[in-house]
């Protein structure tokens, strides 16, 4: 009897123990996967753009997405591969790992504590964002983003399918390295789900014959952008919590028109960026290069030396705020400033010439004639107010032709110009409206920018109508623009790069282009900038001005509102500033502030007065020429009898060469009053007076005035 009540303490005693062990190790394996949800790292920061779509994740971190945004189709093809316990276990291999015994009986307990805790349905949730499929992708969301570039919801069938067979295979079936194995396992899926009643045999058909259409691409788009924002967030909120602190951040972007810039600049034979602004100064569109993959370097931010003739209107624009008009002289001759000199191009010069004209034209000599009358001090604090940054000290009148010290870069270069569009203000440019953390609190918001008046309307509106002259008839006419337009399009002095820089009504963007490093056999169209600022330009409008449902015509683009006290359509002479007319060979179109316009007609303009009757010379009081007597002949018919008072008509006389035409005095002077005729008598005899001999030609023995020929 003792025996056996001490082999039933013992036994209770052994089922104490193990129910003591039992609990703890439940109670263990409960705190670890409760430790596992509360301690997983949040994802990075999300960029959304003005749409509500993500344009791409920073960080490392994971990135969850609730089951019932994902596709059902997904949902289907992963149940198929994996049933429910396969997928308890799997997580618990995610929550704790293996190793030593004690880990081994909590890792046996896990999946226990998952289907008690956690519906079927949370643990698919759980699954499809801890799940790795490779490529360092972990989470249905980054997959997505990784092989197909596009977020989890947009995938289809074929597209599901390949994922769930990624998650048996990460990496012996990466569409990338082994596209074979992944066409295989991916059709294996189909068929299971077919045979599960999920899918039938046609859509099973369709999906296993897509192509995988998959490429190594950066997950997202505006890759350059997000770096760009990244940057900036990270300055003021810090690293971390921008790659590891869960924040939602609604940036300013425009997707049409930001797919629009990548694939424009995509398809150009030369690498470079592109930028759109809207007129208040949001960055809408940033490509920084044409393959984020091969070189990450933003080109659209990076600082160059040679921004060809970018900087030339804004010098004119100092000098509308010194009170000049649009037709102001300036002088176009080549000349040596303190040891700088330019050449035109062609080698051609007009002399004096309005600012329009020269700016129009870009002409070099008459753009750094008038940094010169200007003053580099008086341009860099101008160009200051626009966020350039310039530095007077250390910059030269090589400014004029776009040699800077230090550099500017496109995006500074193109928001310089927001006044232009803008009514003269100008704002600094903004990527980003707010930053919300995981709990949809507000951290950062962009602050109420307070523009800043660096021009008149009026002269806004003065600018913009001399930038519209060169698309009409000046030096970048061959881009032939059919809508209202600003625009100024060069290439650097070193021939490295091109600049365009411009705006419509609605938008400003700017394009450049490397040209140094092409081993292309044609030579590179001069303005190929332009034309993909055109290319865009023209894009942009069919989606920010789409067509008319009604009509299904596209809307006329709006045209440059005049501001009050401008006067336009005043016809003046490029040469001297003055009002022209049809008469004048060369003129343009200008508009005026009120009280400026000019008054007086270009010589070109006035007709000239009509010529005179010819006055003739008065008579010099001379003996009369005797003529030798004549012997008479009988004439055919008689003459009729002369007039009683003129005498017979002298022989005419060599005429004087005639003089420079001289401007006529208001009334021709009286002729003086000839003599009057004595009578008639007769001739007497004389002998014959010597004829005169004819005047010598010139240069025999006759002297002229002026530099020898």
């Amino acid at each position: 009897m003792r025996k056996r009540n001490w082999l039933l303490i013992v036994a209770l005693l052994l089922l104490v123990a193990a129910g003591g062990i039992g609990g703890s190790l439940y109670a263990q394996a409960s705190r670890a996967v409760a430790d596992f949800e509360n301690s997983k790292p949040l994802p990075g920061a999300v960029l959304y753009d003005q749409e509500g779509q993500v344009v791409k994740r920073l960080g490392t971190g994971s990135v969850s997405v609730r089951l019932d945004q994902t596709p059902p189709e997904l949902q289907k093809a992963v149940q198929t591969t994996l049933d429910s316990q396969a997928i308890s276990q799997y997580l618990a291999r995610q929550i704790l790992e293996p190793q030593g015994l004690w880990n081994r009986l909590k890792l046996s307990i896990i999946p226990g504590v998952l289907q008690r805790r956690y519906s079927e349905r949370e643990r698919l949730e759980m699954f499809m964002n801890q799940a790795y499929f490779g490529e360092g992708a972990v989470g249905v969301e980054a997959a997505s983003q990784t092989y197909f570039t596009k977020p989890v919801q947009e995938i289809d069938l074929a597209e599901s399918a390949l994922l769930a067979a990624l998650i048996q295979e990460p990496e012996g079936a990466s569409p990338f390295k082994q596209p074979d194995r992944a066409k295989e396992l991916r059709n294996s899926v189909l068929t299971q789900m077919r045979q599960n009643g999920q899918i039938d045999k046609n859509q099973e058909q369709q999906a296993a014959q897509a192509s995988l259409n998959v490429e190594r691409r950066e997950p997202g788009y505006a890759h350059h952008f997000s770096d760009y924002l990244g940057n900036l967030l990270a300055e003021q909120l810090g690293e971390n919590r921008v790659l590891q602190g869960g924040l939602r951040i609604t940036t300013t972007l425009n997707r049409d028109l930001q797919l629009l810039a990548e694939e424009i600049l995509s398809a150009s034979a030369l690498d470079g960026a592109l930028v759109a602004l809207s007129p208040d100064g949001r960055i809408l569109a940033m490509v920084g290069g044409k393959d984020y993959l091969k070189d990450s370097t933003n080109l659209a931010v990076t600082k160059a030396k040679q921004v060809g003739s970018t900087l030339r209107p804004l010098i004119y624009a100092t000098g509308l705020k010194q009170d000049w008009a649009m037709n102001h002289l300036v002088e176009d001759i080549q000349r040596e400033f303190d040891g700088f000199q330019v050449e035109n191009a062609g080698d051609r010069y007009w002399g004096t010439v309005t600012m329009k004209h020269a700016l129009a034209m870009d002409l070099h000599n008459a753009a750094v004639w008038t940094l010169n009358e200007l003053g580099v001090e008086k341009f860099a604090e101008f160009s200051n107010s626009l966020g350039l940054g310039l530095k007077a000290a250390q910059e030269s009148l090589a400014l004029a032709v776009g040699e800077l010290k230090d550099g500017l870069s496109l995006l500074q270069l193109t928001a310089a110009f927001l006044p232009g569009i803008n009514a003269g203000k100008y704002l600094p440019v903004s990527g980003f409206e707010e930053v919300a953390d995981s709990e949809n609190r507000t951290v950062l918001k962009q602050q109420t920018r307070t523009p800043t008046q660096v021009l008149s309307a009026q002269e806004a509106y003065l600018l913009t109508d001399m930038l519209g002259a060169g698309t009409k008839y000046g030096s970048i006419r061959e881009l032939d623009l059919g809508f209202p337009a600003a625009l100024t399009a060069s290439s650097s002095q070193d021939g490295k790069a091109q600049w365009a820089v411009g705006y419509t009504p609605q938008l400003l963007a700017g394009v450049m282009l490397l040209t140094s490093e092409t081993d292309q056999e044609e030579e590179t169209p001069p303005l190929l900038a332009g034309q993909l600022w055109l290319e865009f330009m023209e894009g942009a409008a069919a989606i920010l001005e789409p067509k008319d449902p009604e009509k299904g015509e596209e809307k006329a683009q709006a045209e440059f509102e005049v501001p009050a006290n401008v006067e336009t359509g005043v016809v003046i002479d490029v040469f001297t500033g003055l009002l022209a007319n049809d008469l004048c060979p060369q003129v343009e179109v200008d508009a005026f502030i009120s009280g400026t316009k000019p008054t007086r007609l270009a010589p070109c303009a006035i007709p000239p007065e009509p010529e005179p009757e010819p006055v003739p010379a008065p008579a010099v009081p001379r003996a009369p020429r005797q003529e030798p007597p004549a012997v008479p002949e009988p004439e055919p018919e008689p003459e009729p009898e002369p007039e009683p008072e003129p005498e017979p008509e002298p022989e005419p006389e060599p005429e004087p060469e005639p003089g420079p035409i001289l401007p006529e005095p208001e009334q021709p002077p009286e002729p003086a009053p000839e003599p009057e005729p004595g009578p008639i008598l007769p001739e007497p005899e004389q002998p014959l007076e010597p004829e005169m001999p004819p005047p010598e030609e010139e240069g025999e023995g006759q002297q002229t005035l002026g530099p020898a020929p």
